[in-house]
């Protein structure tokens, strides 16, 4: 009998698998075809997403206007702390924006006020007002100011013409060195139809300085340097040296005499101090708070504008710091004679004074409220709020200035 097959098993390791057969030529003919086509419908596709982007930036840009989204910012960040962001001022003491006669006039006239700010009175929508607005022509450029004129006249005058940056480099040209505005009569000759203005005051001009405090400023007598040695010719400071131009004359001879009795700390500063009575140190005062010098102070030292910005306008309750500007007035022009212009002051000095006030070096503050404010700043909160200060205008500082609050001499 024949032998029977064996009865074959696989062995326990064997693997089962499939032998290798190509794909076949249409599958992959079609699997090539869907993927060109996956990849052609997602570049359309993007390619609708980045246009409907672009249609909705056209849109905005339509609504809001390039120079009105530009134009608003800056004005929130310059200009609204006196005119506030509706435009309607401060009731006897900031003229409005919105139903001003003024603005009413265009963008141009703005721009021109801006350039050289206002010192006098000036009626607007019925109201007087005495005028007391600073010139922008150092804190701003051409651009901006163009930005802030369309802003203004387009939002609260009407006005359909929009200015460049062209435009106000001409009108700073035309305006070259010309002072501020003496209130509205000089401005109803740039806008005709303005109601009846009040006349400027013809209050007697101020002394001039005498020979000697001229003599102090400029050549010092003996351990009193001259003054413009550090701050400067015209009294603008230079980064660590403070900006006296402008500051009240009161606090300025406040200043003197805290150094005079070591009650505010710097030793070149009281051997100055020392050299000069209180007649003396008044004189100066008057001196330096009649000076009208455009900013020379820039933000220095990258810090955080917009914090600065926060600090300045509405502090920081959750420090229990307040605003700068609840003490030192609107837009930082000081109330004398405690609380100086903060406006246009240098950066470094700034934040140094912060410093010193934190560390118990500087202790000359009413009711100590300097010392408590500058330990809850932390160091970065000190450098934002010095920066911002520096990008302000400065205070005019025309006769009216001269004339706040300066006691006679005993």
């Amino acid at each position: 009998m024949a032998d029977e097959p064996k009865n074959l098993r696989p062995d326990e390791t064997f693997e089962p698998y499939e032998e290798y057969s190509r794909i076949p030529l249409p599958v992959l003919w079609i699997a090539i075809a869907l993927a060109i086509w996956g990849v052609f419908m997602l570049y359309d596709t993007g390619q609708d997403v980045v246009t409907a982007q672009d249609e909705r930036v056209e849109e905005h840009v339509a609504a809001t206007d390039p120079p009105l989204g530009e134009g608003e910012t800056l004005f929130l960040a310059n200009c609204s702390t006196c005119h506030q962001t509706d435009g309607l001022g401060l009731h006897g003491a900031v003229p409005p924006l919105a139903g001003s006669e003024v603005v009413a006039g265009g963008p141009e006239v703005v721009s021109r006020i801006l350039l050289r700010g206002i010192d006098g009175p000036i009626t607007v929508a019925g109201e007087s007002f005495n005028g007391h607005m600073p010139s922008f022509a150092s804190a701003l450029s051409n651009d901006e100011i163009a930005q802030i004129a369309t802003y203004v006249g387009t939002s609260f005058g009407g006005s359909a013409t929009r200015l460049n940056e062209k435009d106000v480099a001409a009108v700073r040209l035309d305006v070259g060195d010309a002072l501020s505005f003496r209130g509205g009569q000089e401005i109803a000759m740039l806008v005709p139809g303005l109601p009846l203005q009040p006349a400027v005051p013809t209050s007697p001009a101020p002394d001039a300085p005498e020979a000697a405090t001229l003599g102090l400023v400029f050549q010092g007598r003996g351990s009193v340097w001259a003054c413009a040695s550090c701050h400067g010719d015209l009294g603008q400071g230079n980064e660590n040296t403070p900006r006296l131009a402008g500051l009240p004359a009161v606090y300025v001879a406040e200043q003197l005499a805290a150094f005079r009795d070591g009650s505010r700390s710097n030793e070149s500063m009281r051997l100055v101090a020392q050299g000069l009575d209180e007649a003396e140190r008044l004189a100066l005062g008057r001196y330096f708070a009649g000076l009208r010098v455009p900013s020379t102070a820039r933000p220095t030292l990258s810090a955080d504008l917009a914090r600065g910005e926060e600090l300045a306008l509405r502090g920081d309750w959750s420090l229990g710091v307040p605003a700068c500007f609840t003490c030192h007035g609107s837009s930082g022009f000081g109330v004398a004679p405690n609380f100086p212009t903060l406006a246009a002051q240098h950066a470094p000095y700034t934040a140094s004074q912060l410093a010193a006030w934190a560390g118990g070096h500087r202790t000359n503050s009413p009711l100590g409220l300097m010392q408590r404010i500058a330990e809850a700043l932390s160091t970065a909160d000190r450098r934002a709020v010095a920066d911002y200060l520096a990008s302000l205008p400065p205070v005019p500082a025309g006769e009216m200035a001269l004339n706040r609050e300066v006691p006679d001499a005993q």
